[in-house]
């Protein structure tokens, strides 16, 4: 018995189809992420990076976000604990993290 032609094709069209659904998943994903998504998660972030480091103190109001500066970030979250240089966070479009660090300069008042 001699197999149809068609049916050669049929793995590369499967493969096809999944990456297709794939890609339209993470579009849809990152189509719907919001700048208070990416906000939250990197402010509880710090609530977690300040406890390992520093210790208790830290508050989810002290942190801000604003408009990422450099290539490729989408915000910059910057938390001012009480004592200390600040915590920042540099997120891209799709809310992964670009950078992360402390910043050199005393808090300000």
């Amino acid at each position: 018995m001699k197999m149809p032609r068609w049916l050669l094709f049929a793995p590369f069209v499967c493969l096809v189809a999944i990456f297709a659904i794939n890609g339209a998943k993470l579009g849809i994903q990152q189509a719907n992420l919001a700048e208070t998504d990416v906000i939250n998660f990197y402010a509880n972030q710090y609530l977690s990076d300040h406890q390992s480091l520093v210790g208790d103190g830290a508050a989810l109001t002290d942190c801000l976000a604003v408009p990422g500066t450099k290539p490729r970030v989408w915000i910059e979250v910057r938390c001012t604990p009480p004592v200390g240089p600040a915590f920042i966070y540099g997120a891209g479009r799709d809310g992964q993290l670009i950078y992360a660090g402390r910043d050199g300069a005393a808090p300000e008042a």
